[in-house]
């Protein structure tokens, strides 16, 4: 976070958005992620910043199972870092059902001055094929059988089979009991599947109410939040600029989506200059001689929707860090 000091300025992180930002990364291992994300709402100029983590499967997942050190053992006092730690040490270990997840992220909503043990929102990725169940054992209180996960059940078995791409989040920095499902799904296919698992809304209107924006691409992320009531109204759904943004977090030029917030009134122009001078890219001395290069990247637009059709734009940029060893080795 120090090596993006000179690219986290006003209107897109104000000085003290920044301040704390990095006053929670510092809370966390040096060597965890090397992928971080960062989340703005787009209506105004004056908002904090959320931070993630990424890491992937060929990541330091021993760090967060707490096999090597790295998380500090304060943070066991917390719960959540618990069953965290308890999910790793299962995705370490290649006999576990847990071994094929695919990535994890840890969201921090960064509101005021951070203090004490930071707590995330933990979400974690699977293949098609692999059930959420023995993950969602370890993270959460309910045994998956258990009634309270019945709606959860009932969603995740009505995912298409065509959807390439489905995550569970466990929002344990939120007072809610909510999960939340993320899947990667052709457009018809995610208006088609609020319809199936009972969204209280009207499909329909809502594609209509987004259709500017899904002329970027032909697939979406859809998120929504289960209750053990039911389909929560609110619904999320990601915009990307292309297969590569998607994919592989390298985004092409993303003013004309930026611009489309702006006609829809759900931007203002400060912040689309702002995130579209974010992509770019520096190697940067470290005072022990190394080089990292930092990348940074635009990723997408996430537009959230209320059950009256009300809309909300973030935007979600990434910076990349990659080490060479210092001159001379």
């Amino acid at each position: 976070m120090k090596l993006l000091e000179a690219c986290c300025v006003p209107p897109y992180f104000s000085r003290e958005s920044y301040a704390n930002v990095l006053r929670t990364a510092e809370a966390l291992p040096f060597v965890l992620s090397p992928s971080h994300m960062f989340e703005r709402p787009l209506g105004t100029t004056d908002h904090p910043v959320d931070f993630c983590l990424w890491l992937s499967a060929k990541g330091r997942r021993d760090v967060l199972a707490g096999t090597s050190e790295g998380i500090p053992t304060s943070f066991y006092t917390q719960e959540c870092w618990r069953r965290i730690r308890d999910f790793a040490r299962g995705w370490v270990d290649e006999t576990s059902s847990l071994h094929d997840v695919c990535s994890v992220w840890l969201e921090f909503d960064i509101r005021g001055r951070p203090g004490g043990i930071p707590i995330p929102l933990f979400f974690f990725t699977l293949e098609p094929h692999v059930s959420p169940e023995p993950a969602m054992e370890l993270l959460q209180p309910w045994p998956f059988a258990a009634p309270q996960l019945a709606t959860f059940r009932r969603c995740w078995e009505a995912i298409p089979a065509t959807c390439r791409y489905r995550t569970v989040g466990i929002p344990y920095s939120r007072p809610t009991e909510a999960i939340r499902l993320i899947l990667i799904l052709k457009h018809d296919e995610a208006f088609h599947y609020l319809e199936r698992v009972g969204w209280s809304g009207s499909a329909s209107k809502l594609s209509k109410r987004v259709g500017k924006f899904l002329r970027f691409h032909h697939e979406m992320a859809l998120h929504i939040d289960i209750h053990p009531q039911g389909v929560e109204p609110q619904v999320g759904m990601e915009i990307y600029m292309d297969e590569n943004s998607l994919y592989r977090g390298r985004g092409g030029d993303c003013r004309p989506l930026l611009d489309a917030a702006v006609e829809e009134s759900l931007c203002v122009p400060e912040l689309r200059d702002a995130l579209a001078a974010w992509p770019g890219s520096d190697t940067l001395g470290l005072p022990d001689g190394r080089m990292v290069r930092v990348e940074r990247m635009f990723h997408h637009v996430k537009l959230v929707s209320q059950l009256d059709l009300t809309l909300q734009a973030k935007a979600y940029t990434t910076a990349e860090y990659e080490e060479s060893p210092p001159c001379g080795r």
